[in-house]
């Protein structure tokens, strides 16, 4: 089956009326701004589908290199374009929003400048599942509700950018979710499943369903920053340094955390993730037949993780309406 988006004109824009706003298309690129931060400002492909208008439908857009603000990418039919916040639609901007509210908060990463998102549109007559991408890559379905209209390209936003637009011949080859992949080998989530503590290393037990989950994000070449959340959520940077054996040397910056009063159960490990980030000096990623092992150590403290990866977006129920 050929997506009918990739023999539209691709320049045939129309925004929802908002005085102010900035509209202008030259072939595939769109630049768009609202009037105002604070009253987004939507925009949809205006087309004729034919003898096709309950077809699938697949789009891309590419962010520019600038962009301010935020910026929504989705699904919206010709009537529910309208100014401002009166738009509804099904969009993605890091979480799944109707144009309005937020629907699904932390459905997948924020788009950000050169990033791409795709929309996939699965159809069987009335019944429409919405499938988000974000630089080739699959979140799931967010969306899966019954409609009898044709839905069009729909971009929402709060600020200004600068997009191109594009709609390959054919479908995406998967619409199953897909874990994030990354070019190092720290960045990232990992699980703790072992903390060890003291000068000889004793194993601090960790509770049963407590899930310590360590985020790496990277910042730099060897600079990342790291986030822990047990109760509270510990900050710091780490610094790759040289190197100790097959470990990396790092230095760790002054963490910050969160104020709150953690439950009985977690106040042990609470304490050893404050204390450990004051001596951890080597880190090593390797890999085996169960996947990959991240152990972060030091004199007196030692963590033992798992990569991560969060299934939540595949367990999630699927939103059945947006209005």
């Amino acid at each position: 089956m050929t997506n009918p988006l990739s023999t539209i004109n691709p320049s045939s824009w129309i925004g929802d009326g908002t005085e102010g706003a900035a509209l202008a298309v030259e072939g595939s690129t769109v630049s768009l701004g609202s009037a105002k931060r604070g009253t987004p400002y939507n925009i949809r492909l205006d087309c004729d589908f034919g003898s096709e208008p309950l077809s699938s439908l697949y789009y891309e857009i590419e962010l520019g290199d600038t962009i301010e603000g935020s910026i929504a990418v989705g699904l919206a039919t010709a009537s529910e374009l309208k100014p401002g916040w009166k738009t509804r639609g099904m969009f993605y901007n890091g979480n799944l929003t109707n144009g309005a509210a937020g629907l699904r908060i932390g459905f997948g990463d924020r788009p950000g400048a050169g990033d791409t998102v795709g929309v996939y549109l699965l159809r069987d007559g009335d019944a429409c599942r919405i499938v988000y991408y974000l630089n080739d890559r699959c979140l799931g379905v967010g969306f899966a509700v019954a409609s009898s209209e044709a839905f069009y390209p729909c971009l929402h936003i709060d600020g200004r950018a600068t997009v191109k637009y594009s709609a390959p011949t054919s479908f995406p080859s998967t619409t199953n979710h897909q874990p994030a992949s990354f070019n190092d080998p720290y960045s990232g989530k990992w699980l703790l499943k072992m903390a060890s503590t003291g000068p000889e290393l004793h194993e601090l037990p960790i509770p049963e369903g407590g899930k310590i989950v360590l985020s790496f994000t990277f910042v730099e070449p060897k600079t990342y920053r790291l986030s822990i959340k047990v109760a509270n959520t510990f900050n710091c940077t780490v610094r790759i340094v040289g190197k100790v054996e097959n470990f990396d040397a790092i230095e760790l910056s002054p963490a910050m955390s969160t104020m709150m009063m953690p439950p009985p159960e977690l106040q042990p490990l609470e304490r050893f993730v404050d204390d450990a980030l004051n001596t951890l000096i080597k880190m090593v990623v390797s890999s085996n037949s169960g996947g990959e092992d991240l152990v972060m150590t030091g004199p007196k403290a030692e963590m033992s993780c798992k990569r991560f990866v969060d299934n939540k977006t595949n367990s999630m129920s699927l939103l059945t309406t947006y209005v």
